[in-house]
């Protein structure tokens, strides 16, 4: 129950933080000021995306193993 729960968790959080990310950008154009603050961006939304796959990898292999 409590890997269930953490797996809602973390897809909760990971899909508020890709929502959040271009949303902030273009409300907030000037959060942007030069290219490195562009390539931060796109590398946090990368990590985040990437983070995501490897926790659904794990989580899948937990609940197969309990099961």
């Amino acid at each position: 129950m409590f890997l269930k729960l953490y797996n809602y968790f973390v897809r909760v959080l990971v899909l508020f933080l890709l929502i959040c990310i271009p949303y902030s950008l273009v409300t907030n154009p000037e959060l942007i000021e030069d290219e490195v603050d562009f390539y931060f961006f796109v590398i946090a939304y990368v990590i985040i995306l990437l983070f995501y796959v490897v926790w659904n990898y794990i989580y899948n292999y937990l609940r197969r193993k309990r099961g």
